[in-house]
Order: structure tokens, then sequence, then C-alpha cells
């Protein structure tokens, strides 16, 4: 036995896996990306939920101003969708691996803005511009990598393994917020707040370094075997380096434009992503004002939220979507589609008891089974989107990805500028609950269809080949 059929298994993967990039990552490459991701999650998302928890408390702290912190919120997903397009072009010309490294270092930088507790308003915009554009630069190298890793077959099961890992970080920093405020009666102000921003940064700047040692692109591997199988034609040779450079940023201009035109020409894709623009939309326009409603003091007077009850009820997430996780596991048996109309059920109860507690604040257990709720379709949510994002071929994964993702964002864009609007248009508690009540009607639109969504391209050619058949 050769040396390659020992460590990379290729004879096998060649016949149950056709994913090229996985093909060449050796057995040793894809358990040391999947290991690196999966004991890093814990991390990452303790980071990141220091940001979740404290953001709009932060942010009303220096300005108490509902509208502004709802136009801010349209404002950072437009960011958002120009970093999803940077982050296609720049997955096929760097790598994806290179493009996650940089997605870390402007998360650091973002929480650096938080650390020197700025008291003009501005200097927090551009943090969590900065902070979105991170974001969307992270999303597809991330779930690319992991994905071709793990293989077609136990894709969803290891982002859902993945996500569970990451949720212990999420419980950890809502559990030492928790008993920091409800139990020893400790009131944070954004000085306080800015230490846990210190610690996100050093978290996610050593997860930097990390991925330069401890990674391996399967992206820059396919790319140097394409250069070996297909040599530079004689032609070439008689151009000048400076010819040859014009040319192939040209034809990179003309690719990538024709790439994303190309992607929305198969109907499934667009399909996916008009239908996940809808989701987004009506979504945003509910969470635009949500949680910094829940702190408006002249609405739930001595019921408004603090540090405390945030803490709490991101804790009581964190944990359902750990426990809950383990349903990501039959992602690859049940499909993405099943889970994904469950997951839009649970947010359609979330969604009712938030209504229904804004006119009995006195029971706060409403929030607490709203945010079991919310945890439940947030643990189906995870894994099914990464698998359905994915099921197509490997050289068109980041484009199509980026593709769904852009449209996702656009439906974001508008909603906070809505909810901003209408919060102060209307009259409270209505001006709060109207975005609610729009979302209840969104979703007699979005559980049907996500019902009748295909799992996979081929799912649609196979539907219009029936009644031809018969």
């Amino acid at each position: 036995m050769s040396i390659i059929d020992k460590d990379d298994e290729v004879s096998l993967i060649v016949q149950k896996d056709l994913i090229p990039g996985r093909q060449l990552l050796t057995k040793k490459e894809r358990k040391r990306n999947i290991f690196f991701f999966t004991s890093t999650s814990f991390f990452v998302s303790s980071a990141s939920s220091i940001h979740f928890i404290f953001y709009s408390l932060y942010f009303l702290e220096i300005n108490d101003s509902e509208k502004l912190f709802g136009i801010i919120s349209t404002v950072i997903s437009f960011v958002a969708v120009v970093g999803l397009i940077l982050a296609d072009y720049l997955n096929g010309l760097l790598g994806y691996k290179r493009v996650f490294i940089i997605a870390q270092i402007l998360i650091a930088v973002s929480f650096g803005f938080f650390i020197f507790e700025p008291t003009k308003i501005y200097w927090i915009i551009i943090a969590v511009m900065i902070l979105s554009l991170a974001f969307s630069l992270n999303e597809s190298p991330y779930n690319i990598i992991l994905t071709e890793s793990a293989g077609e077959e136990r894709k969803g099961t290891i982002s859902a393994l993945n996500a569970f890992f990451g949720r212990f970080g999420e419980v950890i920093v809502s559990t030492i917020i928790f008993i920091i405020t409800f139990v020893i009666g400790f009131e944070f102000t954004n000085h306080e707040r800015s230490f846990f921003y210190l610690y996100g940064s050093i978290v996610v700047a050593l997860i930097g370094i990390g991925i330069i040692f401890f990674v391996t692109d399967p992206s820059r591997k396919l790319k140097k075997e394409s250069q070996k199988e297909f040599p530079i034609i004689e032609e070439t040779k008689h151009q000048t380096p400076n010819d040859t450079i014009e040319t192939e940023i040209s034809e990179k201009k003309t690719s990538f434009i024709r790439g994303f035109i190309d992607a929305f020409r198969d109907k499934w894709v667009l399909r996916v992503s008009i239908t996940f623009f809808l989701d987004a939309f009506f979504w945003s326009i509910a969470m635009g004002v949500y949680w910094a409603g829940l702190q408006d003091e002249d609405l739930f007077g001595a019921y408004a939220f603090d540090d405390k009850q945030i803490s709490l009820l991101i804790m009581i997430t964190s944990i359902t979507v750990l426990v809950a996780m383990y349903l990501g596991r039959f992602v690859d048996k049940l499909g993405a589609r099943f889970f994904l109309f469950i997951s839009e059920l649970c947010g359609l109860v979330w969604i009712i008891l938030s209504v229904l507690y804004t006119f009995h604040p006195q029971h706060f257990w409403l929030m607490i089974v709203a945010r079991v709720a919310v945890g439940l379709s947030i643990a189906l949510w995870i894994p099914s989107t990464i698998a359905l994002f994915t099921n197509v071929e490997p050289e068109r994964k980041s484009k199509v990805y980026n593709s769904i993702g852009i449209f996702r964002y656009l439906g974001w864009l508008p909603g906070g500028f809505i909810a901003g609007y209408l919060y102060d248009g209307i009259q409270q508690p209505y001006g709060y609950l109207t975005p609610m009540f729009i979302l209840i009607a969104g979703f007699l639109i979005l559980i049907p269809v996500f019902y009748t969504l295909p799992n996979r391209p081929s799912e649609m050619n196979n539907s219009k080949k029936k009644p031809e058949n018969q």
C-alpha cells in the first residue's frame, strides 16, 4: 500500500465523497480542522455572547434613542451585504483561510473600541460597522472549511456538534453575568462592560493566531493541484508579465460578476435566496427594537430590563440551544427543510409569548418560556442552514453561500429602520408591538414556504420531471 493510500485514503474518499477539496486533505488534516473548530467554538461563542448581551445596553447608556438604535441596525445590515460580496471575491483571490484570519483581526479591532469606553456614539457606530463586516467575512470561509473537512454525509452532524460546544461558552458567560447581577446585586456600567470586551478581543486575536498554525485550507490545496494538472499553455510564454497580470485581473473581474449572475440562474438558488430574504425581512422588523424596547422604562416602568434580566434570558436561550443541538445530528438523515420548518414554528411561539408579555409584564415566566422556544428555533436553524447552503457542487459553494447570504442581509436592511420609526410614530405599547404583529403575519407566508422548500437542486429538477413522466 502506497503512502497516499495509507494517509489520505484517496481510494475510499473518491468513492464515498465527491468534494475535491476534501479529497486533497489528509485524514490528519481533516481531523485537525474539525478539532480546532470544535475546541475553539467554546471561546468564540463566549466572546460573541459578550457583545450580544452588552451591546444594546452599552449603546443606550451613551445615547438613549431607540429610533437611532433601529436605524443603526439597518446600516450595519448594509455593511454586512458589502462584506458578503467582498468575502466571495477574497475567497477566490486569497483562499478561505486567509479571509478567515482577516475576519478575526477585524473582530478584535471592533471589540477594541468598546474597551476604551467612548463617550461619543459615533465611535460605537464605527465599531459595530467593522464588526458587521467582520462577521460577514467570517461566515462563508468558516462554514465551508468545516463542511469540506467533514464531508457531505456528516456536515450536518459536525456543524451541530460544533455549535453544541460553542453554546458552552455562551452559557458560561451569561451565567457569570447572571451571578454578578442577580446573586451579588452588582450593577454594570460601560466601565465594567469594557473588561468583558477586553477578554473577547484577546480571545479572538489568539484564535486568529491559531488558525495560521492549525487550519489547512482545502481551497489552496485544490488550487495547487489544479495548477499541476493544467500547466500554462505555450501561448502564455510569449506574453509579457504586465500583459499576463492585466489579463488575469480582467478575467477575475468578469468571472466574479458573472459568477453571481450564474448563481441566480439556478432556480433552486433563486428560490432559497428569496425564501431567506423574506424570512430575514420579517424577523428584522420584529428584532429591530426588541431588546431596546424591553429596556424602555417609559414602556415597561419597573419591569424594564437591565443586565440582570438580559443575562438570565440569554443564559436560558443558550442552555436550550445546548441541549437541543443534539437534534442537529438528524439533519443529514431527515433533510434541512424539515428542521427549518420546525424552527419557524418555534419562532412563532416565541413572538406570540413576547406579545403576551408586553401586556402582562408581571408574568416574567412568559419570557422564560419564550426564550426556550427561540432557543429551540436557533438549535434547529444553525445546522440546517449550513447543510442547505452547501448542498451544491464544491466549486460553487462560496458563490452560492454568499449569494444566498446577500439576500438574507438585504432582507435585514430595512428592518431596524422600519421598527425604529414604528416605535416612535405609534403610541405605546403598539409602537413596540406593531413590528411583532408584522412578523406574526409573515409567518403565515414563511411556514408554508419552508415546508415546501427543496433540500437540494436535484429535488427541484426531479419534481419537474415527474409530471412529464406521468
